[in-house]
Formats: structure tokens, C-alpha cells, sequence
């Protein structure tokens, strides 16, 4: 919808929400007299500690795994210099549910050694310093609770948080958070410069050649912190929308994760970007802004990449020449220098995070331009997890694996293999992925420093990868460098070792090639087999600790031992052939003018497609069945139209017989002309061709206003638009073929641009039918929610893999507002500001009438097609808890936090139900596609003399049963069913228990479950009670 413009005035209206907001999130700041007193109180304790000796013992763990010396990490305990309120306390920048004040302590000069910036011997004593304040702060009244935390969850820098006591007796409910920091006295500052290395080798004592950046700057960090503070006070006073934008721009970095992990973005950062663009020359944010602008711009300038640039804060007056500013953009692969012009504040931000900051701003700005609403849910509301967000998602165990970690480490020795990870998987698969992120391992929230670094060692290592596009990210075949290069063929070969052959193409040239066989069904677990082959070859890793998202789900779709998907292209090429010889048909009083697909499978979105049967060839010879297969055939429908006339008859039961008449004709033509095997009905015709079943249904333009005669319901109010639902609500929907043409053709559409959305809608079709909702949601209704997430996919990307589309289809039946707002589904993209109004408008209207799921589609706007009847708010609510039960569970399983039990993803309880019915499996119509089978063989075929007699067509037990239920016991029960071939049909009793009660007096209990036996006779095996171990009948 770009461009879109609205009547009413949505700047305000998004600034009402934006207000609403920043009431949630602001803090109710303390008096300065309190924080005073408690900064006072803490600064008296730490006076009365008496100097002592401090050795490695306190964290014997945590020394020995930065590999220090017991001796070289003792010293000789004094009070901290200053304590001073730094953070965001200082620029009223805290967003909840933080309530977090943060003191500086300055460790003293004199418990460090002039060399103790080198080797890790200032984070050792760094650390054991807050260990020594731990043990005396356990003395101290007012503190009556500590924990560990870490400072941008790098864990050589620990942090102390202090959970403070009403003693004081002030008006103060903040956590205390003391951050050690140093004095620029402590350390000669040359000597940390990014080109040196402050780090040796164990094993030799040697210097290392490599310089140790990143080492060098989390020293420096914790000289300049102070300096920083006050730098953020000065600049921020400047602008008053400053605290506010902050504000802002924490919700959405939260919403995104980005303070959870060791490289990104956090509130320092942000701020420090947030007075660049304050204090700078161009000034981008300026005095008169208000909030929301301000946020806007920074989102903007991240967007552009102005963090994939070196940015110094003091442009004008900087000490650097140009080749040192260029250094920097060497040695780092963020820069953003402090106002002291010595500090790289982004020194430990990497490349991927660039990316993946970049393109959630990016996402953002779209959404902020293209909705309608300026996407205040999608931006502030919505949190973007692991597992929605990433098209293929990686875990390796790395518990128990004999990796050797390198002594040189400049950022940790933990995080070398995670660098590994990095470099092999962007060489492997760097063309095929948009994204390739590994998540840095952080402390996890219960770590204490005693325990030291290395449990981070045996915590899993998580990477998330989006892809480019489908087809490119699932390409058979790697081509490498021209054997003619044979310094590059030896690379290629040597990075893919048995995998690459030399091939030749047919423009000529031979290349190095890594080729991954498969069948077409199968081109999605192309880029899962790679990352697996590629961690094991590189890495030494187990396979059994490797596991990659992208086939776990397939099972579901399994017609027996194969996916039937592959018969969708002989479905295709058959639907060709068949829409050639009706366009041919030269007999008939009208010709035939369009033949329009119908069935799902035509738009790829049937979770099992037919497949091709034998009795339905055209070739005689092979009639007779010489292998067990099943005599149900689902027939495809289609849809055909006859040239216009002025002939046809105005009466509806006349034209009824004029439809008849030419099915008859067809199948007629058909079958003299072609051979084909015909079976015509009044209202359609069954063909018999190249082994599938053709359902012809005649549609004419006076269908609608036939079934409204009938009927005898008034036509809909007014229109909306252009869009064609003005009488949709009159009409049966088996009957209405011009609008389930829409429906099909627009989905058709859909995935022609979307490859995933086929899979994905199949997948979510087996689950609501798996938990018995059958009875509840309709296929189209699925398709359209499904669509919703493609076309409405902010704050993520659209869906590339199976497994991402299904977890945000049950995390937007999970999390969206059905009661609140409508769901607009714009399937051709094409809706005006002014449609929007109007099916708000309708919306608000019809709140207490409203359909429970109010989905509005280009064809039917006012939501009175597919959901108007079902489901019920009950129903709704209990869709909404399995959703929510089944995404916890697929995000766990994802990221490893339990056992693989993907098939319970779909397995439903059975204790919620008052009758169940247990079908015998041997008499569904396709027992194969059962998710929990016994081995029973269908209805089948074979050896049978004249087989075609006993071949059913659209015939479905399951189906046919619940109808004989409902014309006989009307609305007694609510009914829960598996129409894709459950092995039970549950019954609830559809009244509240005292009507319930009254209802069973009137009718014998016993009667109707003897009844539900008898209409079941010979499919239905046994009926229970839900408090019952024994069948009652």
C-alpha cells in the first residue's frame, strides 16, 4: 500500500499511542535527597572496609580460566576512590521493567602493577575486587540481596547487583548496579592502543604476532565510563525530547533482542548514537522535534548504514589524523569513538550484527511508511524471537566436545569456536543466505563468577540464517572456480572435500562443483544437509550434536512413505490438456470459454494432493489393479463458463435444467470424442483422465441471483468499492463459484510469488485438522491467514522455510487481537486508505455481530463468507490455547530446551471430550494418512475382475458420518473431527450442563449412544464415555 493517504489524521493518532507507551514504560524517579542518601549510605560502607589481602581464592575458577597466575592476581584491598551515579539514571533514560541505578566505583591505582593491563590480570582482579565488596556488603544492613550480572554479557567483565532494604528509611525502590571502573592514572593509555597485543602465549610466553583489539578496549571502556556519562548529560540537556526518544528506541531494541546477545546494539550505544546525531554538525535531530520524529530518525540513519561507518562524536576538534581513523576501521568492524577520542565505544559489535540491526531497521521503516496504522503494534509490541525469525535455525552442543580452544584469545577463548562457526558457514553458504548470525554465548542468568568461564564453554551454540531467495538458497549444485585455476580448485577442494567433482556445463566450461542430489520435494532440506556436512567436516563435531531446522515437520505431510506433492505437476499437466479439449469442444449449443481450477491442489495448497490412480487412466490395458490401492478418488474441481446468450431462461429451475442439460452434453462430447470415462450429475460432471478425477462444475452469471430467489434473503447492503461481495452472504458455499474462483485465483497468484506459502499452508491445515478442528476453521480460511503472514509479514520478513511460516502461523493465531481489530488480508495489494476506513467502519459497527474471526479479503469485505458461521468465540478461545501450547512447544524443540518430540506437535489429548467414537482404522479412505497408523490396508483394490465398479469417488466416511449425526441429533453436539483420517470423532454436548441435564431426561442418554452406534455400523468400532475405560457400545 504505498502511498496510501487517510482521512483521518494519523500522526496524532499514533502519537496518542505513542503517549500511552511511554506511561508504561517510564519510571517514577526518586527524590535527589533519596538518591543522596543512598549513594552517601553505600560511599560510608565501602569507607569502613579495612584494607586486606586479596588472593585468587575467592574465584579460584574464574582466574585460572583467563589463565592468570594465583600470584599475579593478589593485591592489597583499598575502598573505592569515588562512587559516582552514572548510566541511564543520569539522563532519566530508564525504560521499565528495569529500575536499575548504576555507581561507578574507581578501584584504586594501588591494587594494580603498572603491566597489569597485560594478560587478563586486570579482569582477574577486576573481578576479585567485587568479590572482596561482595563478602563485606553481606555485613552491611541495607543490602538484603546480590546477584551477578555482566556488562554487554561478556563475562570477563562482571557486574554486582545489589537488592536494597527499607533501612535508609527514603523514598527509593531501585537495584544498585556497581560497575568498577579505573582512573586514567592506573594505566599508560599508548600502551593499549588497538595496534598492540597485550596478550601472550601460554605455551611459550612468546608475544603473539596478532594485535588484541578488542582486549585493548574493554580496558580503556572502563577508564573513559565517567567521561561518558557526563558527555550524555551535556549533550542530551540540549534536546528536550532526548529522554523520551531514548525511551523509544529501548522498547524496540528489547522487542528485537538486541541487549540479550554480547555483539549488538544496547543502551549505551543507542544513546551515544542518539547525541551524534544531536550534537554533530548536520544535526539531524534538532530542539523542536518531539519523540517519535526523533526516533524516526535514528531508525532512518541505522537503516543507512551510519553504524557501518566510522563515527567520532568530536568530528571538529579530533586528535587523529586520518590514517589513525582509517586504522581504526581496520582493527574493528564497528567505530564509534568517544568524546575523549581513545575509546572505540562499538569496539565489540561484529559484522553480522550490523546486518542484522540494519535490516530490522529497514523492516521498521517500511512498515512505518506502507501500513495503514503506521505499524505501532508490529513496531513496539511485537517481539521478534530466535525461532520466528530466522528461515533456518542451527544448534550445536558443544557439551562434552574435545575442541581446543587457542591460548591467543582476544575477545575470550570462548568465543574462538563461535568464530569458526562464522567463517565456515559464510564460505559455504555466504551466496545462499541473506543472514548467516551467530549468537555469541552469554552468561546464563543464574552464573556466579566463582564458578568461573568455562561452563559458557558447554553451552550450546545458537545461529540463525535467512536466506536470499527460495530458489537460489535450494540450488542442487555449488559451482566453484574453473579447473583452469588451480590454486583456487585447491581451495574449493580442500574446503569441500568429497563433495567436490569436476563437471562439465553445456556452454563448454568445467568447473569445481559441490552437487546435493534430491528430489524436487526434498530441494528444502538441500541447505540443512550442507550446514551439517560443513560443521562436521571443519569442526570435529559430533552429528548427534548437530541439529538444523528444515525437514522435522515433513512427517505430517507424508502420504504414506512420500510426500504426494509431486503429483501436484501431473495434476498441472493433466488440468492442460483437459482445459485444451473443453476449449475444443465444438458440439455443444455454447462453447466453453473458461475453465478455471478450483481444488487447493491447483494452487499447491492441498495437504495431500490426489494422487495418480489407475482406474482413472485412460489406458484400459492397465485397468486392473496388480498392487494393493485404495478405491477412494478425490476428485479436482474445476470451474467452466459457456459463451454469453440471451437464450438462457430467467426461471431458476428452468436454468437448474439448462446446467443439467449441458453436463450432460459434456460428458457426452467427452466420451465420444476423447474416450473418456464421464459420470454427469445435475449440477456437474466427473471425469475419468490420465489417472486423476476432473469434478466439472458449470457456472452462469444469474447463479447468484438464482440462490437469493431461492432463499428469498434481501440482497447486502451497499458494496464496498468495487470488490464484488455485495451478496456473498446469500449464498451456500458450494454453490458460489464465482467467488471461490476469486479465492483460487488470488492464492494462485500468491504463490506464484511466495514458493514457502504451499508447504506452509499445508502444514497448518494438519494441524488444525490433527487437533480436531475440522468442524471449526475451513480451508479457504487458513489459506487466507496463512497468506496474511507473506503479505503482511512486519516486523519479520516474509517466511523462506516450512518450519518459520508454520511457527508464525500459530504465533499470529496465538497473539492477535480477533476481538479488537479485523484482519485485513489484501491479497492483491491494491487496498486504499479508504477501504480501510470502510471495513473499520463495518468492524465497529457490527461489534456485538461481528463474526468471532473478522477476516476481510479483497472479495469479501465485510468478513460474511468463510468465518461467519464458525468459529465461535469458544471455539476461538480453545484454537488460541492450542496455538499457544503448540508454539512454546515448537520453540522449544527448536532451541533445544527439550527432548525431539516433534510428532507431539500434533498430537491432540482425547480427555477433553464427552463421547468419542473410535472408527476402524481399515475402513478409512486413506488409513495411510493417519499421523499416529496401525498397520491396516484401506479399501482396496486388486485382482478384481471389474474394479471400476467398486471406485468411489470424493467418498469420505469421516465426513459422511458427522453429516448423519447432525441431520439426525441437529445441535445437541459440538463435534470434533480429523476430516483428513483421524482414528476417533469426539462429541461434546453442546449445552450448558443444567440444559444438558433437562435434554437427557427428554431423550434416554443410553438411546443416543446406541443410536451414534447404530448410524456408525460397520466404520464406528466402539463408543466411549469420557469417564469410561469400556466401550458402551
Amino acid at each position: 500500500m504505498p502511498g496510501i493517504e487517510s482521512s483521518f489524521d494519523k500522526p496524532s493518532f499514533t502519537e496518542l499511542k505513542v503517549e500511552e507507551l511511554l506511561k508504561e514504560v517510564r519510571v517514577n524517579y526518586p527524590p535527589q535527597t533519596s538518591v543522596q542518601t543512598v549513594v552517601l549510605a553505600i560511599t560510608s560502607f565501602f569507607q569502613t572496609i579495612p584494607e586486606h589481602q586479596v588472593k585468587s581464592s575467592l574465584a579460584p575458577s574464574f582466574v585460572d580460566d583467563l589463565g592468570v597466575l594465583a600470584e599475579k592476581a593478589t593485591f592489597t584491598f583499598k575502598s573505592p576512590k569515588t562512587v559516582e551515579v552514572i548510566g541511564s539514571f543520569s539522563i532519566q533514560g530508564i525504560a521499565k521493567p528495569s529500575e536499575t541505578i548504576d555507581l561507578a566505583i574507581q578501584i584504586p591505582k594501588s591494587c594494580f602493577h603498572e603491566k597489569d593491563f597485560s594478560n587478563h590480570r586486570y579482569h582477574a582482579k577486576r573481578a576479585l575486587y567485587l568479590v572482596a565488596l561482595r563478602n563485606q556488603l553481606k555485613k552491611c544492613h541495607f543490602v538484603k540481596g546480590m546477584k551477578w550480572t555482566t556488562l554487554h554479557n561478556d563475562a570477563r567483565k562482571p557486574l554486582l547487583l545489589l537488592k536494597l532494604g527499607n533501612e535508609l528509611g527514603v523514598d527509593f525502590n531501585f537495584d544498585v548496579c556497581l560497575i568498577p571502573t579505573i582512573g586514567q592514572e592506573v594505566f599508560n593509555i599508548s600502551k593499549l592502543a588497538p595496534s598492540r597485543n597485550n596478550l601472550k602465549l601460554s605455551s611459550s610466553g612468546q608475544i603473539s604476532p596478532e594485535a588484541s583489539p578488542q582486549y585493548n578496549m574493554s580496558i580503556i571502556e572502563d577508564i573513559d565510563m565517567q567521561n561518558h556519562s557526563l558527555y550524555l548529560r551535556d549533550t542530551l540537556g540540549k534536546c528536550e525530547c532526548s529522554s523520551d526518544a531514548i525511551l523509544l528506541l529501548k522498547v524496540w531494541m528489547r522487542q528485537r533482542k538486541f541487549p540479550q546477545m554480547h555483539d549488538s546494539l544496547n543502551g549505551f550505544i543507542m544513546t551515544m548514537l542518539l547525541a551524534y546525531l544531536i550534537s554533530t554538525g548536520d544535526r539531524k535531530i534538532t530542539s523542536n522535534m518531539n519523540a517519535t520524529q526523533a526516533f524516526r530518525v535514528c531508525i532512518e540513519s541505522i537503516a543507512g548504514g551510519i553504524l557501518e561507518k566510522p563515527l567520532f562524536l568530536i568530528k571538529e576538534t579530533s586528535r587523529k589524523t586520518k590514517e589513525e581513523r582509517k586504522a581504526y576501521s581496520e582493527w574493528f568492524e564497528a567505530v564509534m569513538m568517544d568524546n575523549l577520542d581513545c575509546c572505540n565505544i562499538a569496539y565489540y559489535m561484529t559484522k553480522s550484527s550490523l546486518v542484522e540491526i540494519k535490516t530490522a531497521a529497514r523492516a521498521t521503516l517500511a512498515v512505518m511508511k506502507h501500513a495503514w496504522d503506521f505499524g505501532f503494534d508490529e513496531i513496539f509490541m511485537t517481539g521478534l524471537d530466535f525461532s520466528p525469525k530466522f528461515d533456518y535455525h542451527l544448534r550445536i552442543s558443544m557439551k562434552d566436545q574435545p575442541l581446543e580452544h587457542p591460548s591467543f584469545a582476544d575477545e575470550g577463548k570462548y568465543r574462538d569456536i563461535e568464530k569458526q562457526i562464522a567463517r565456515v558457514l559464510d564460505q559455504g553458504i555466504g551466496n545462499r543466505a541473506a543472514l548467516i548470525r551467530v549468537y555469541g554465548r552469554v552468561p546464563p542468568p543464574k552464573w556466579d563468577v566463582r564458578k568461573g568461564v568455562h561452563i559458557i564453554n558447554e553451552l550450546p551454540v545458537f545461529v540463525g540464517i535467512m536466506i536470499k531467495d527460495y530458489d537460489s538458497a535450494n540450488r542442487m549444485v555449488e559451482i566453484g572456480p574453473s579447473a583452469d585455476d588451480v590454486d583456487e580448485s585447491g581451495k574449493f577442494r580442500t574446503f569441500w572435500g568429497e563433495k567436490a567433482e569436476l563437471r562439465r556445463f553445456k556452454d563448454g566450461k568445467i568447473n569445481e562443483t559441490a552437487v546435493w542430489e534430491c528430489d524436487l520435494t526434498q530441494r528444502h532440506l538441500i541447505l540443512p544437509k550442507i550446514i551439517e556436512y560443513l560443521i562436521r567436516r571443519h569442526l570435529s563435531v559430533s552429528p548427534s550434536c548437530i541439529h538444523v531446522s528444515g525437514g522435522q515437520l515433513d512427517y505430517a505431510l507424508m502420504d504414506g512413505k512420500k510426500d504426494s506433492s509431486d503429483s501436484v505437476r501431473r495434476i498441472l499437466l493433466a488440468f492442460d490438456v483437459l482445459s485444451k479439449q473443453l476449449r475444443a469442444l465444438d458440439d455443444l449449443p455454447l462453447r466453453i470459454s473458461s475453465v478455471q481450477p478450483l481444488h487447493a491442489a491447483f494452487r499447491h495448497a492441498a495437504v495431500f494432493p490426489p494422487e495418480f490412480h489407475i482406474l482413472a487412466s485412460e489406458r484400459l490395458a492397465e485397468k486392473i489393479p496388480q498392487r494393493w490401492c485404495t478405491s477412494c478418488v478425490e476428485p479436482l474441481e474445476i470451474m467452466i463458463q459457456l459463451e454469453g446468450s440471451g437464450k438462457w431462461p430467467t426461471n431458476p429451475d428452468a436454468i437448474e435444467k439448462t446446467k443439467a442439460s449441458f453436463c450432460l452434453k459434456i460428458a457426452e462430447s467427452m466420451k465420444r470424442i476423447h474416450g473418456i470415462k464421464c459420470i454427469a450429475a445435475e449440477d456437474s460432471v466427473d471425469l475419468l483422465m490420465h489417472g486423476f478425477c476432473f469434478r466439472l462444475r458449470l457456472h452462469h452469471e444469474k447463479d447468484r441471483t438464482l440462490v437469493n430467489a431461492r432463499t428469498e434473503k434481501p440482497a447486502m447492503e451497499k458494496s464496498l468499492g468495487s470488490k464484488p461481495d455485495s451478496n456473498s452472504a446469500n449464498l451456500p458455499l458450494h454453490k458460489d463459484l464465482s467467488l471461490q474462483s476469486l479465492h483460487s485465483s488470488m492464492l494462485s497468484a500468491l504463490q506464484g510469488r511466495y514458493p514457502v506459502y504451499g508447504p506452509t499452508v499445508r502444514l497448518a491445515k494438519r494441524w488444525i485438522a490433527s487437533h480436531l478442528f475440522s468442524d471449526v476453521l475451513k480451508e479457504e480460511v487458513i489459506e487466507l491467514l496463512v497468506a496474511y503472514l507473506f503479505l503482511r509479514s512486519a516486523p519479520y520478513s516474509p517466511p523462506l522455510s516450512r518450519v518459520t511460516g508454520f511457527i508464525r502461523f500459530l504465533l499470529l493465531i496465538r497473539d492477535y487481537a480477533w476481538y479488537f481489530k479485523p484482519l485485513i488480508v489484501d491479497l492483491n495489494e491494491d487496498f486504499t486508505s479508504k477501504d480501510y476506513e470502510l471495513i473499520m467502519d463495518e468492524f465497529h459497527a457490527g461489534n456485538k455481530t461481528n463474526p468471532a474471526m473478522f477476516i476481510a479479503s479483497p472479495y469479501d469485505m465485510r468478513s460474511r463468507t468463510w468465518t461467519v458461521a464458525s468459529p465461535d468465540q469458544f471455539s476461538l478461545k480453545r484454537l488460541v490455547a492450542y496455538a499457544r501450547t503448540s508454539a512454546e512447544l515448537l520453540e522449544k524443540l527448536i532451541e533445544g530446551d527439550m527432548p525431539e518430540r516433534w510428532p507431539s506437535i500434533f498430537c491432540t489429548p482425547s480427555n477433553l471430550y464427552d463421547i468419542i467414537l473410535k472408527v476402524q482404522p481399515q475402513r478409512l479412505s486413506h488409513p495411510h494418512r493417519v499421523l499416529f497408523p496401525v498397520d491396516v490396508k484401506s479399501r482396496a483394490l486388486k485382482g478384481d475382475s471389474d474394479p471400476e465398479k467398486k471406485l468411489l469417488v470424493g467418498f469420505n466416511p469421516t465426513c459422511c458420518l458427522i453429516n448423519d449425526i447432525k441431520m439426525k441429533f441437529g445441535g445437541l453436539f459440538t463435534y470434533w473431527y480429523d476430516h483428513f483420517g483421524g482414528g476417533a470423532i469426539y462429541l461434546n454436548w453442546k449445552s450448558s450442563p443444567g440444559e444438558a441435564a433437562r435434554k437427557r431426561k427428554r431423550v434416554e442418554y443410553e438411546d443416543i449412544l446406541i443410536e451414534l452406534g447404530r448410524l456408525g455400523a460397520s466404520f464406528i468400532e466402539s463408543v466411549h464415555l469420557n469417564d469410561r475405560q469400556e466401550p458402551v457400545v
